[in-house]
């Protein structure tokens, strides 16, 4: 019995879990799984030698749009009613109005359950993307602002302000398509294996080849993404010279670049493709640095503001956001460790005109005095460039000599004037003092302000954060779950959250992890709690409370955190309080860290 190959593309990543789990069951099967929108199809069909798989799983939208883009046969992973009712559940979570939107083999399922259930929840199917945009304006018109929905209206959701719940697959719907699939297949299997001749070109050679058949058209490439961007448009554009020239190499100079191609004719069925493979000499690369990091939004890229969604202030704080992004002054962006100030900077640059342009992201807590001579002073520096985005973030880390010649350099070099301009510190970190850099910012910039509080001053706010953590992590994770129990929630709403978003939804992922039933047990979530500090206790209690049932090195840290409280979280007074040296305090700390996901 030979092998199966499957092509699979899920449409959110919990999906793509899903099919490990169920191939682990499968012998003789094989698949290379992607997790992909829509709009990203292409991109991954462009980069695979497609005559490699016997067939293409796939959901909804996207498996419409594989059969009518490939040859290949297609199989659509389905849903069952019982998908939409944990989705619908969950969306009533949120207790605000609610409509479901999506293609019929969601609205089919979701009319039958609304039907059965008494719920009276407005329905909308939808047949293009064209029709989504409509259908999703008049349910904004209509104040609707939670949405059960495919992958397709998801990110048309997210761009207008609404809050969207996705219709996941379960196990069962995945492990039948598959079945299915593997059935059919074997029947085929032999004939799809006499075209892998087409490319043995070009599956064993050394440099990239891209297959063209006789109209110009790419059928294959394996060209990266780079490449792509330089060398094909330049095949495309002479083809019909490439055409002619027939089995030969020539050279070529393509924006400073030598190119070096080698063009081969294959016939097989009565049809002739062109092999050509090419080799690109490349510029030296430009100097790379750990601190900084690129971006490019695009127009296809939508902001998220759902973090920033409340009854509170941080409506509010949404509303600035919009306002800001359509202007190109400076920005001033403050709050505590962990209040989502890194989402807030990248919401203005996604919104505004700039998003089609690079967005630098510099952390000053680990630019180098190397890195900071190379930014001020190198001719390829990212602040020498014009016409993008460039957010200095922890701004309350920069040592005092290098932010004056900051300063200095952004005055004499008009920095703003040529770029759009994010500043962030946090009002929490006790080592840094933060004034001098709030004083020289303001002095020489007439900057807007956005101010994002921390999460113990909207603990109303904690319920619509949890259910949209879980929402998504659902989705990543290809869990069920639909909420906390009632003791759990008002736990959560307890808890100091010293940590803000970036701590709120680590310890959700961690309490996902562990749960296998529709809701998460108090229980879990205390024993969680307690271990993030040894400060918290329920309001009824009072004290500090240890728990001499951990080890050692987790009773220290507990110790560690109550006196680094105490003092403010200044490590330096910290440290001369317990008694040890500062780099004891830091390796007790660091051994007990978690990455940083909202700064």
């Amino acid at each position: 019995m030979e092998n199966i190959h499957f092509l699979v593309i899920s449409p959110y990543r919990g999906m793509n879990e899903l099919v490990r789990e169920v191939l682990l069951s499968e012998t003789k099967v094989q698949a290379d799984c992607f997790v992909a929108n829509l709009s990203e199809v292409d991109s991954i069909l462009d980069k695979l030698n497609l005559l490699n798989y016997d067939a293409v799983i796939s959901r909804g939208g996207t498996a419409s749009y594989l059969k009518e883009r490939i040859a290949l046969p297609v199989y659509d992973i389905g849903l069952w009613a019982l998908d939409a009712l944990r989705a619908i559940r969950l969306a009533q979570n949120f207790q605000q109005p609610i409509a479901i939107i999506g293609y019929e083999n969601i609205t089919s399922h979701a009319r039958i359950l609304c039907e059965l259930l008494d719920y009276d929840i407005p329905i909308y199917t939808i047949w293009s993307e064209e029709d989504a945009v409509s259908n999703m304006k008049r349910l904004k018109e209509m104040g609707i602002s939670v949405v059960v929905c495919d992958v397709i209206a998801h990110n048309l959701a997210l761009s207008m302000g609404i809050t969207p719940v996705l219709v996941t697959s379960g196990y069962e719907s995945v492990q039948n398509t598959f079945q299915q699939a593997i059935s059919l297949t074997r029947s085929s299997l032999q004939s799809r294996r006499e075209l892998t001749q087409l490319t043995m070109a070009f599956q064993n050679s050394p440099v990239a080849c891209t297959i063209f058949d006789q109209y110009g058209k790419s059928i294959l490439s394996s060209l990266s993404e780079y490449e792509k961007k330089l060398i094909l448009p330049f095949l495309q554009e002479h083809f019909e010279e490439l055409w002619k020239e027939g089995d030969t190499s020539l050279e070529r100079t393509i924006k400073g670049h030598r190119l070096r191609l080698t063009m081969k004719k294959s016939t097989m069925r009565n049809s002739t493709c062109l092999y050509v493979y090419s080799m690109l000499k490349e510029k030296q690369e430009i100097r790379k640095i750990d601190a900084i990091t690129e971006k490019i939004a695009g127009s296809n890229v939508m902001p998220d503001f759902s973090y920033f969604n409340s009854t509170h202030g941080l409506s509010t704080t949404r509303d600035l956001i919009q306002k800001y992004s359509l202007v190109s002054t400076p920005v001033l962006i403050s709050g505590e460790k962990g209040t989502g100030k890194d989402l807030a900077a990248y919401n203005i640059y996604c919104k505004s005109s700039y998003r089609n342009t690079i967005f630098y992201q510099i952390d000053c807590a680990y630019a180098t005095e190397r890195n900071w001579t190379y930014l001020l002073s190198h001719h390829d520096s990212p602040l020498a460039h014009n016409g993008h985005s460039i957010y200095f973030k922890q701004m309350e880390t920069i040592p005092p000599q290098i932010f004056s010649q900051l300063l200095s350099y952004i005055a004499d070099t008009r920095l703003a004037a040529r770029n759009r301009l994010y500043f962030s510190f946090s009002t929490n970190n006790e080592e840094y003092d933060s004034k001098p850099i709030i004083t020289g910012i303001t002095k020489l910039f007439s900057c807007l302000s956005l101010h994002l509080p921390p999460l113990r001053e909207r603990p109303d706010d904690i319920p619509y954060l949890t259910t949209l953590y879980l929402n998504r992590l659902n989705a990543d994770l290809g869990k069920p779950i639909i909420g906390f129990d009632t003791k759990a929630s008002l736990a959560l709403k307890q808890f100091p959250w010293e940590g803000n978003l970036h701590q709120l939804q680590r310890i959700i992922y961690e309490l996902m992890l562990i749960t296998s039933t529709p809701y998460i047990s108090y229980e879990n979530t205390m024993r969680l709690l307690h271990q993030e500090t040894a400060l918290w206790v329920a309001p009824e209690q009072s004290g500090y409370q240890f728990d001499l049932n951990q080890t050692l090195d987790d009773i220290t840290y507990d110790v560690v955190r109550m006196v680094l409280k105490e003092e403010n979280n200044n490590q330096s007074r910290t440290a001369q309080r317990l008694g040890i040296g500062r780099s004891t305090l830091w390796r007790i700390l660091k051994s007990h860290a978690e990455p940083n996901l909202h700064e």
